[in-house]
């Protein structure tokens, strides 16, 4: 395929600059996290690559719950809480070891359930180091996962308003 790299740059941020601005929209209404950092590399997917096996929207869900449960369940086995870490200390160790059980529950899980997704490395980090750390967080980022998809798949496949790169699924 043949693109205007400017052209194709304006679509694909003002794709992720409207997906992100919902989400925003929403947090600021609600006063709830649900512009999470780890879903701006799931929308760049979506808009580069939006056929993809690999961003299927159950692979984009499955492999993002996976990894938010993931990090929940390292971060409130391993750390408990989150507070000051100096270096060196057994706090910072506790979140090194959530990071790293966390990852390979994450990778276990979506390789169970064939949902891999790389941007779920993002969720499980931000949640096992201790950023997202109450059940009604991690509620909320399922629910903005959810709205981000709806979004991607109601409006960003059927309004020609971005010039993204479909694939046919049948080639894939």
């Amino acid at each position: 395929m043949d693109v205007d790299r400017e052209t194709f740059g304006l679509d694909v941020g003002s794709y992720i600059g409207f997906h992100l601005a919902v989400l925003g929209l929403v947090s600021w209404a609600t006063g709830q996290p649900f512009l999470i950092p780890s879903l701006g590399p799931s929308v760049f997917l979506l808009a580069t690559l939006p056929d993809s096996r690999m961003n299927y929207p159950e692979r984009i869900i499955g492999g993002e719950c996976i990894g938010a449960l993931s990090g929940y369940a390292a971060f409130h086995l391993l750390v408990g809480s989150v507070g000051a870490t100096p270096p060196l200390s057994f706090e910072a160790f506790r979140q090194v070891l959530s990071a790293f059980t966390a990852t390979v529950l994450t990778t276990v899980g979506t390789y169970a359930t064939n949902t891999q997704h790389p941007p779920a490395y993002a969720t499980t980090l931000i949640v096992s180091l201790g950023i997202l750390t109450r059940p009604p967080q991690i509620l909320i980022f399922g629910v903005a996962l959810l709205a981000m998809v709806a979004v991607h798949e109601g409006v960003g496949k059927r309004l020609s308003i971005w010039n993204l790169p479909y694939e046919n699924r049948g080639n894939i």
